[in-house]
């Protein structure tokens, strides 16, 4: 695993997160969260969102590393389809069981569509040093 390629695909999501969130429509907030709505997230609700990044990323990683695809186009199209056939059919369980409408859903799952593209394009392209030491 490259550290390097981890922590700029890690700093590239976590700008994309604070872009996201920033440019949350009103309406999704007002309809989903009466409660009121805080223009800032709550610490706990932000060390949440950034562990569970990192976590998702050191998970990416570790997978391109296991996994003997020897190309960068297979290994890009092994992040994207984990995402698709993961990640996506959450689209199905959230507009039905929710009761969420269609552009509020895809709004919730257009990070990870984000995400899902800098870790492919960025882990696959920035691979690990060859080293002696290297396991």
């Amino acid at each position: 695993m490259n550290y390097k390629a981890i922590m700029l695909a890690f700093l590239l999501q976590i700008i994309a997160g604070v872009v996201w969130y920033a440019s949350t429509p009103v309406s999704f907030l007002g309809r989903y969260f009466s409660e009121g709505i805080s223009i800032l997230p709550s610490i706990e609700l932000a060390l949440t969102f950034i562990l569970s990044v990192f976590i998702y990323l050191l998970f990416i990683a570790w997978l391109l590393s296991k996994v003997r695809i020897p190309s960068w186009f297979g290994q890009f199209f092994l992040v994207i389809g984990i995402w698709l056939f993961i990640v996506m059919p959450n689209y199905v369980f959230v507009s039905l069981y929710l009761d969420i409408s269609e552009p509020d859903a895809i709004y919730i799952l257009s990070y990870g569509v984000v995400n899902c593209v800098i870790a492919a394009v960025i882990l696959p392209l920035w691979r690990s040093s060859r080293s002696i030491f290297k396991s």
